[in-house]
C-alpha cells in the first residue's frame, strides 16, 4: 500500500533515484546508525522510514514549500526551493557526510543536512533535544546563530507541504503581448527578422 508521503513525492512531478547512492537495507541501516553516534541521537523514524523506502533522489520538477519563518533572501510567500535528498552513506557530493565535511565550520551543531536549498543552502533536520525533528532552511550568508529559519515541525508535515514551484513572472512573459509599431515592423522585415507578408 502506497504511503500519502510517496503520492506527495508524485504528485509534484516524481523523482529520479541518485544512481550513485545505495539500495541496500545493510548499508542504509549501517549509515543511520553512524549518523546517531556522530550526533549522539536518534534519527526521526518518519526520516527512517521514509529514506528506507524511496532512498537518495532529485525531483524532476522544480519543488519549493513555505517557511514559518519569514526573511528577505526567500521566494514570494516565504518560499524556499527544495532540491536533491542527501544519500544517507557514501562521500559523494550527494551524500550526508560530504555536506557535514563541507559546512563542518559553518553548520549549527545539532542539525542533519538533508535536502539541498538554493545554491551554498542546506534543508536540515533537528536531532536536538529541545526541537526534535524541526526542518530548517540553513542560509549560508547569514549571520552564524541567525541562519536557520524554521520551515516546519515535523518530517512528515515537510514532505506533505511540498509543491511544484510556479514562477508568476514566466507566466507574465508568457501572457505578455508586444505591440510594434508600423516603423519598427518595417524596419524588421528589411533586415530579414520582420514578419513575412
Amino acid at each position: 500500500m502506497e504511503s500519502n508521503l510517496i503520492r506527495k513525492i508524485k504528485s509534484v512531478g516524481g523523482i529520479e533515484k541518485t544512481l550513485s547512492c545505495t539500495n541496500d537495507k545493510i548499508q542504509i541501516e549501517e549509515g543511520f546508525l553512524s549518523i546517531e553516534r556522530m550526533f549522539n541521537s536518534c534519527l526521526p523514524q518518519s526520516y527512517k522510514d521514509f529514506y528506507t523506502k524511496v532512498g537518495s533522489f532529485s525531483f524532476l520538477e522544480p519543488v519549493c514549500i513555505k517557511c514559518i519563518d519569514a526573511e528577505s533572501f526567500m521566494l514570494k510567500d516565504n518560499k524556499v526551493s527544495v532540491g536533491n535528498f542527501y544519500c544517507i552513506s557514501g562521500n559523494d557530493e550527494l551524500s550526508t557526510n560530504k555536506v557535514l565535511l563541507t559546512f563542518q565550520e559553518q553548520l549549527p551543531i545539532g542539525v542533519l543536512p538533508i535536502f539541498e536549498g538554493e545554491l551554498g543552502d542546506l534543508i536540515c533536520i533537528s536531532l536536538r533535544r529541545d526541537d526534535f525533528e524541526s526542518i530548517y532552511y540553513f542560509n549560508h550568508e547569514s549571520a552564524p546563530g541567525r541562519d536557520l529559519f524554521l520551515i516546519t515541525k515535523g518530517f512528515e508535515n515537510f514532505i506533505m507541504g511540498l509543491e511544484i514551484y510556479n514562477d508568476e513572472n514566466d507566466d507574465l512573459v508568457k501572457k505578455m503581448k508586444v505591440d510594434y509599431s508600423p516603423e519598427l515592423i518595417e524596419l524588421l522585415k528589411k533586415s530579414g527578422y520582420g514578419p513575412k507578408e
